[in-house]
């Protein structure tokens, strides 16, 4: 895949890579009996903004499944001449 580009005005209302992309792999979509999925991250990191991992937890009708590891690849200029400040890339699975 390539990368996602964006101003930092896409990004809102977070203020780094680390928080946003905490933010794009957490959500919750279970219902009021608790079925249905939910992903969290329990754990992450962004070194110098040029990586982010995480430790991310998949959620089905309430029963956690094995964690997993997220890695993607992040450029960041706040200094962009462009306005695109962020950009990432996921990394390709492992497994096929």
């Amino acid at each position: 895949m390539g990368w996602l580009s964006m101003p930092l005005s896409s990004m809102f209302p977070h203020t780094g890579p680390k928080a946003y992309l905490d933010a794009q792999f957490t959500y919750d979509n279970r219902d009021a009996d608790g079925k249905g999925k939910a992903l969290r991250v329990i754990a992450s990191s962004c070194l110098r903004n040029k990586v982010w991992y995480a430790a991310v937890v998949p959620s089905t009708d309430g029963t956690d499944e094995p964690a997993f590891a997220a890695v993607c690849l992040v450029s960041w200029n706040p200094r962009a001449k462009d306005g695109f400040v962020f950009a990432y890339k996921d990394s390709a699975p492992l497994w096929r």
